[in-house]
């Protein structure tokens, strides 16, 4: 039977708040499923793990650690008990303790939910795969922005379809729910 772990990346207030550089226009969306899976997962007993970045450039204006804006929305926000890896670059495993956290609770399999889809959670479900992770990428609780003339819809599903196609079973939040209700 695997271990599975849910992987809550970046809900930070950068991505939900008018005016800021990134944000994300299924913002509210990803939020809502992102607390749906939250929520099915304390109920399963899945261990759930938060990661927020901090940025190495605080003169680039985003992500900023001390500013407001980096800060986890509170919706999704860790429980008591719940680990927050920070990391500095787009993967979760790189220059973190997230795999040693992972290693420790016997996890072989994480579920990536969170912002943005084509960079931060691409990146971690790459490196999560080359690592022997089985990944599952939830569709509806990632989400994109415009990458220049090309919509975020479009940089979203191809990142999908890039996903699916070799490094992650590509799946929706009511998939997610229903294997955690059935024990995953």
């Amino acid at each position: 039977m695997s271990k599975t772990a849910l992987l809550t990346i970046d809900m930070q207030k950068e991505y939900f708040e008018d005016g800021r550089p990134l944000k994300v226009p299924d913002g509210p969306a990803v939020l809502a499923n992102v607390v749906r899976l939250q929520e099915g997962a304390r109920k399963a007993g899945i261990p759930l793990i938060h990661i927020q970045h901090l940025s190495l450039e605080p003169e680039g204006g985003v992500f900023v650690e001390g500013s407001p804006f980096s800060d986890l929305v509170q919706e999704s926000a860790p429980a008591t008990g719940e680990t927050v890896v920070v990391k500095r670059y787009p993967s979760a495993f790189a220059g973190t303790q997230l795999e040693g956290h992972l290693k420790e609770l016997g996890v072989d399999t994480v579920v990536i939910t969170g912002l943005m889809s084509f960079m931060c959670c691409d990146t971690t479900a790459r490196d999560a795969h080359s690592r022997g992770y089985k990944v599952f990428f939830v569709q509806d609780a990632t989400a994109a922005i415009d990458l220049g003339k090309i919509p975020a819809q479009q940089a979203h599903e191809v990142t999908l379809a890039v996903q699916g196609f070799v490094f992650s079973e590509v799946v929706n939040t009511e998939e997610v729910l229903e294997r955690l209700e059935k024990g995953w």
